[in-house]
């Protein structure tokens, strides 16, 4: 909160870690930059939200298969940190955190994969086909994001063609965005 509150103070933006679903940016990172803003005699509409969205996109299961396993790898990761189990806790995942740890300190990552569930994937990332995407990150997190990263955009020259129209497409729907 601390150091939310300072970005509102100082900053131009706060970029948010990649667990940041839109029920906590709303919950604690807008008002905690909002009343950083407020002390400071800023406006908070002059402070990016910037998030790094997860995205497993494809236009087959097949295809997002390995994106999915990339993002429950990353999230299992993530989630093992203490100083995130609220957000876990928070979003309706209850003692994840706890879970990830136990599996990580016996050096089992393939359990701590499994921990992280398709509704955790749900909750945290945005899965999609490429005709989607761009609406469905609109719809996640329009409200609470000035700015988005397309966080796991990997692969070759025509997976970063699809993902500059996407960036395009958010670039046109997004106050700030580019």
């Amino acid at each position: 909160p601390w150091m939310l509150r300072m970005a509102g103070e100082v900053a131009d933006g706060v970029h948010i870690h990649p667990l940041g679903e839109p029920g906590y940016i709303a919950r604690h990172v807008l008002p905690n930059v909002a009343a950083g803003a407020e002390k400071a005699g800023r406006s908070p509409a002059d402070i990016d939200t910037i998030i790094p969205a997860m995205t497993i996109v494809g236009d087959s299961d097949e295809e997002r298969h390995n994106e999915r396993e990339f993002v429950r790898a990353s999230m299992s990761f993530y989630g093992s940190t203490p100083n995130y189990a609220f957000i876990w806790d928070e979003a309706g995942f209850e003692g994840t955190t706890a879970r990830l740890r136990e599996k990580q300190k016996a050096g089992d990552m393939a359990g701590m994969m499994a921990q992280i569930t398709d509704d955790h994937i749900a909750a945290f990332a945005t899965e999609s086909t490429w005709d989607e995407l761009a609406d469905k990150l609109i719809a996640k997190y329009g409200g609470v994001a000035t700015r988005i990263v397309l966080y796991n955009a990997l692969g070759g020259s025509d997976r970063f063609e699809r993902y500059g129209e996407i960036a395009r497409r958010l670039s046109a729907a997004l106050p700030r965005f580019d």
